[in-house]
């Protein structure tokens, strides 16, 4: 039986899939990120815990597809974990098909996400409201009785089924606002991109600023703050974002090295005698600033961040 299958297989099923000996695999969105350039869309990876809820319920799955007892699946199971370290100690892959696979760093057994891994979460059931519907009909098929004095039953109003107008109702409300808020932003953006256009100066040498940098080399991944961190050019703002700050130099270089390896581009800048700050440099319109921000908050620093003075 091919046990990586079925362990692809409950991971999407479920979101989580606990492998004895290997650790817990969840499938977890990644937000959208911006990568200096561009705007990444959300995306789903696959990450590895190497502790989780231990239970029988992978086991259970392939017992049930494989029409096999659940102790000869648990048993496949522990072979398919042995199998896997040894290989994994070997310097060796272990795929998961569609999923990803499992690797070995420096002693540690990582997980690495397919790049073409394409899942959709499950739709939402909606349930009519069938009783309901029943009721109503069996209520109009029954006869109604009359009494010698000749009374006839009221006439039962019609009931109304707010649900779909509640919900046209909704989605008008937000195309409404969507289009208030996208005629509000085109309207901000013209105005800043006009009021750029009208104070950017002549290129001319007597107009030219000139900056100066101090490069005084403090360590090997440090160098000293500049005066000012801000400049406009061609209508695009170029500034630093402090993503983390340390009160030394050795912790600011060591997230530098896991940033770097991240492949981002990052530097480790000197505020003060005992203030380091990771720096990101960004070059993007100035209407896109305060969005950039935010999504860079979101996925380095939750306590937030800053652009460097």
């Amino acid at each position: 039986m091919d046990i990586a299958k079925y362990i692809g297989l409950y991971l999407l099923k479920n979101n989580f899939c606990y492998i004895h000996g290997l650790g817990q695999l969840e499938l977890k969105k990644k937000p959208a990120a911006y990568d200096g350039q561009a705007l990444q869309a959300p995306a789903f990876e696959v990450t590895l815990s190497p502790t989780g809820s231990i239970d029988d319920g992978l086991a259970n799955f392939i017992a049930t597809n494989e029409q096999i007892s659940i102790a000869k699946a648990a048993n496949g199971l522990r072979e398919f974990s042995a199998n896997a370290k040894t290989k994994l100690h070997e310097g060796e892959e272990v795929i998961i098909p569609s999923i990803g696979k499992f690797i070995e760093q420096n002693g540690r057994i990582g997980f690495v996400t397919d790049p073409h891994l394409k899942y959709t979460p499950p739709a939402i059931p909606t349930v009519k409201n069938a009783p309901h519907v029943a009721e109503e009909k069996k209520a109009q098929a029954a006869p109604v009785h009359t009494t010698e004095t000749k009374t006839t039953a009221p006439a039962a109003r019609p009931s109304v089924n707010w649900g779909p107008i509640v919900l046209i109702g909704g989605v008008i409300i937000a195309i409404a606002a969507i289009a208030f808020f996208g005629i509000q932003y085109i309207s901000n953006r013209n105005n800043e991109m006009s009021e750029e256009t009208v104070a950017a100066p002549v290129d001319t040498p007597q107009q030219q600023a000139v900056i100066t940098v101090d490069t005084t080399v403090i360590d090997t991944a440090t160098v000293a703050a500049p005066a000012s961190n801000m400049q406009l050019q061609n209508g695009m703002l170029s500034f630093k974002v402090i993503l983390r700050t340390y009160k030394d130099s050795v912790s600011a270089n060591k997230q530098v090295k896991k940033y770097t390896s991240y492949g981002m581009t990052v530097e480790s800048v000197l505020q003060d005698s005992s203030t380091y700050h990771v720096v990101m440099p960004v070059t993007a319109p100035p209407a896109d600033t305060a969005h950039i921000l935010d999504s860079l908050k979101r996925t380095y620093n939750p306590k937030g961040v800053s652009i460097l003075p």
